[in-house]
């Protein structure tokens, strides 16, 4: 699975091959302050990660025993740490299977909210039409996705993350990826598992689900909750560049070459002038920081799957470098989700029994597979 990832990106070392974190990419708090844009301050909700160094003074046989016992075999489904908690909080299995029982005779709705899954985007690859044309396609890989936890709308209208232009009929489900030592984290970073009783995740998220669609805390999220010719909103972080000037952040033309005077010739020249209209005004395009934004590209057309590694093929460009991470979810156009009243997806998600009878590869009826036969001949 790590030669998978080196192959389409051509690294040496992939973010699986890691133990810690790797870049920083917290949540951030944004203030709605006039000249300032970004804030480092984190949210009231965010729970710190990074602890200290707990094995000072451990040799690595008492540490290696002490992953075995604490990673292996105490986060399972049926570990003794999820028991003592469900118990602490006066539930029971068969009160859990209740409260997230799903509704079977449900079906999709046009107003309906899925949730997403994260990726990881492994770089670009080309593939060809059946006509011969070139469509350049973005590699997602989905791993070791799990439900973390779900809140439903009357609790999520109370928590901080809530704003007022949600709706009030949708839920929060909280999605991990890319399980890690509970060592490298701190103990209050690891107790948002608990209920779930998975490994702690190096990265959360949160998405929006109505109350039809939500899934128990543990639940396993594979590449097959999309199916091939669906059309996703895929979200991340653009590429930082640091602070940047006009020419690369706005592209400003600049002076020419043989009028130029001094050294202004990536300037940007006149910012405020003028009588009474006298001052820079708000939105002028100007230096300063370049990336990291969110950004969002929506109405993406799935056409190529593998469900053995849970790949999936994005045609067109997702933001964000390559080994980042991606916010895969339904689309929101409603022109794309019309084509979907006829042959509605699975919902909440494809359970894992019938996940497994999937075949392991599936491509869009546009695309061309050349493991097929073209050349034919006949005894003639």
């Amino acid at each position: 699975m790590a030669s998978l990832i080196c192959k389409f990106s051509g690294c040496l070392q992939s973010i699986l091959l890691r133990e810690a974190s790797c870049c920083s990419r917290i949540l951030i708090n944004h203030e709605h302050k006039r000249y300032r844009k970004r804030s480092r301050k984190p949210a009231p909700w965010f729970e710190p990660r990074k602890t200290g160094k707990l094995t000072y003074g451990v040799t690595d046989e008492n540490v290696a025993d002490l992953k075995q016992q604490v990673w292996e075999d105490s986060f399972k489904p049926d570990s003794p740490i999820r028991v003592e908690f469900l118990e602490r909080k006066g539930l029971t299995d068969n009160m859990i299977a209740s409260q997230y029982q799903v509704d079977k005779n449900f079906k999709w709705k046009f107003n309906t909210k899925r949730t997403g899954v994260i990726a990881i985007k492994l770089g670009m690859i080309p593939q060809w039409t059946k006509e011969g044309e070139k469509v350049m396609c973005t590699v997602l890989q989905v791993l070791d996705n799990h439900v973390i936890r779900y809140t439903p709308p009357e609790d999520f209208q109370k928590s901080q993350g809530f704003h007022p232009w949600f709706s009030k009929n949708v839920g929060s489900m909280v999605v991990g990826t890319l399980s890690c030592s509970p060592l490298l984290f701190s103990k209050r970073y690891n107790n948002l598992f608990l209920e779930a009783g998975v490994a702690p995740k190096r990265k959360l998220t949160r998405f929006l689900v109505s109350p039809e669609c939500k899934l128990a805390p543990g639940t396993k999220l594979r590449a097959c909750h999309f199916r091939v010719d669906d059309y996703v909103d895929v979200s991340a972080k653009t590429i930082g560049h640091a602070f940047q000037g006009v020419v690369k952040r706005w592209g400003f033309k600049g002076q020419s070459a043989t009028h130029r005077g001094g050294k202004s010739w990536r300037r940007a020249g006149a910012t405020g002038g003028g009588r009474s209209q006298a001052g820079t005004r708000r939105g002028k395009k100007m230096a300063g920081h370049m990336g990291m934004d969110w950004n969002t590209q929506k109405g993406l057309k799935i056409l190529r799957m593998d469900n053995k590694y849970d790949v999936i093929y994005v045609k067109g460009v997702v933001p964000g470098p390559d080994h980042c991470y991606v916010r895969v979810m339904d689309t929101v156009l409603n022109h794309r989700r019309k084509g979907l009243m006829k042959n509605p997806p699975s919902c909440p998600t494809l359970l894992e029994d019938s996940a497994q009878k999937l075949p392991s590869e599936v491509l869009s009826s546009d695309l061309f597979d050349f493991r097929d036969d073209s050349i034919s001949i006949s005894a003639e």
